[in-house]
């Protein structure tokens, strides 16, 4: 009898003193990923609307944006929130990435990461590098590494951020169909993605050329009256013969360097 009640006297310092190591060193408490309400509805904020019910997904295109060619990397923010007691010391998060399928999305995590100390919640960045592959879907899921973290798995349903990345351009991504693009071919030429893509990269920012019909309000009479979309390109070929650096658009029908007709 004193034997039995020595091992249960033994076993309950145990599991208190196991407690208590998982408090000091920040462990015990359960760890979600939030959703920014942007990730399902871009454009309904400026900034992220974090949300515990946000769908966790993320869907990203290199080929359409602001400065086209020219973004390598784009960069993600994404939410945490504990459940569990506040704690008086910043406890550690490690994250990882996991791609499905033969293409291998390079998801790059720059920081430490860490819950503030008297804090629930934390927001990280992790940069996602520009897909090697054109015209393919990458598919990778980010995900919590416990082994290296100072938390235990949270809701299961909010343990995996899936990251869904592409670098696409065709003529129903940038909205112009035949139609369109024949009604003013005496400006464009045959249309190509390479010049879809130049004009992406080389108007998305000051004319809106991220989509053909911004683009058609904001430059059309400068190409009609000024010959813009032939010397803007003879100007920027120049500037790729002094950097190599800059991207280059071949066309991929020919072979060759896009060209636009010469309107003088």
């Amino acid at each position: 009898m004193k034997k039995i009640l020595y091992m249960m006297i033994v076993a309950l310092c145990f599991a208190a003193c196991e407690e208590y190591e998982m408090i000091q060193y920040g462990k015990g408490a359960r760890i979600n990923f939030m959703g920014d309400i942007n990730w399902a509805s871009p454009g309904t904020s400026s900034s992220p609307l974090w949300s515990d019910d946000a769908t966790l997904k993320y869907t990203f295109n290199f080929g359409i944006n602001a400065i086209g060619e020219n973004l390598l990397y784009d960069t993600l923010q994404v939410g945490v929130k504990i459940m569990g007691d506040v704690v008086s010391q910043p406890r550690k998060v490690t994250l990882m990435a996991k791609s499905s399928g033969e293409n291998i999305l390079n998801v790059i995590f720059p920081d430490e990461y860490y819950v503030g100390a008297d804090t629930t919640a934390a927001v990280f960045r992790i940069v996602i590098e520009r897909p090697a592959n054109r015209g393919v879907e990458y598919n990778a899921e980010l995900l919590f590494n416990y082994e290296n973290s100072a938390f235990e798995e949270g809701s299961e349903e909010r343990q995996v951020v899936q990251l869904i990345i592409s670098d696409c351009v065709s003529k129903e991504l940038w909205g112009v169909d035949d139609r369109d693009w024949n009604t003013y071919k005496k400006y464009f030429g045959e249309y190509s993605e390479a010049k879809a893509r130049y004009v992406i990269t080389q108007y998305g920012k000051q004319y809106g050329g991220t989509s053909f019909a911004a683009w058609y309000r904001n430059g059309y009479m400068l190409a009609l009256y000024y010959n813009m979309l032939y010397t803007d390109l003879e100007a920027y070929k120049k500037v790729c013969e002094q950097d190599a650096s800059k991207p280059k658009f071949i066309d991929e029908n020919t072979g060759e360097w896009i060209e636009f007709p010469n309107q003088n």
